[in-house]
């Protein structure tokens, strides 16, 4: 669709009112609400970017034992940028925002819809900064920034509906423990010294991510886990 408010928004409604085929694509040119982590807002520029929501129906993922659906959408968008830059050198700042260097390229919001214990379907936005370059003094890059050319939108989003399709094709297949680990090792200061903030400032080292998202760092020879709301990087 050339415009629209959310595309999450319509893949929500969408999903609760209806039997929407697993797989459906939401796609706009321009989204003028887009939404993101910690109830941040994700601005595009029209007709540059991909803004998309896609529809998936992960009911053999136990609700408390979602987070590997997380950890493969994010390897899947990382593989996409990654696979545009000549050194590979995006990586994952968790929980799931893709960065180059300590600037941000694209990000993700998985809003779940659940049956019991278990997922009942999954909405999954994706933001990906490709042909943008101003950004209004914020923190961001985009393939464009980091090539010096415009990419093809068209075979970036073929690219990246290709790399969610494997991913999540792995998850369900039983491999999330090699997912896990692909994870890990992709993450932006995975086992280094990194600056946080909670409540006060510290230096820690990240360790792990548990099952159920936390975030696992060591800090002065202890571990503590965070929830994604009660710690920031420091960048």
């Amino acid at each position: 669709m050339p415009s629209c408010h959310s595309t999450n928004d319509i893949a929500l409604e969408m999903a609760r009112n209806s039997d929407i085929t697993e797989g459906t694509v939401i796609i706009t040119d321009d989204q003028t609400e887009g939404r993101g982590q910690r109830g941040n807002s994700w601005h595009a520029s029209p007709g540059k970017n991909i803004t998309l929501s896609l529809l998936l129906k992960p009911k053999f993922l136990e609700a408390s034992k979602q987070y590997p659906l997380n950890m493969a959408i994010s390897l899947a968008v990382l593989k996409t940028v990654n696979d545009q830059l000549a050194d590979n050198e995006a990586s994952i700042k968790w929980p799931n925002d893709i960065y180059v260097g300590r600037r941000k390229i694209a990000g993700m919001l998985i809003e779940n819809g659940l049956s019991r214990k278990t997922l009942d379907y999954s909405v999954i936005g994706i933001g990906l900064n490709v042909n943008q370059s101003d950004f209004g003094g914020l923190q961001a890059t985009s393939l464009k920034d980091e090539l010096d050319k415009d990419s093809d939108l068209e075979l970036i989003f073929q690219k990246l509906v290709e790399n969610v399709e494997a991913y999540y094709l792995q998850l369900k297949a039983g491999k999330s423990l090699a997912i896990k680990e692909e994870y890990l090792r992709s993450l932006l200061g995975y086992r280094s010294k990194l600056k946080f903030r909670t409540e006060y400032e510290f230096e820690g080292t990240i360790q792990d991510v548990t099952e159920s998202g936390q975030l696992s760092v060591s800090i002065n020879g202890r571990s503590e886990n965070f929830s994604f709301k009660e710690i920031d990087f420091i960048l």
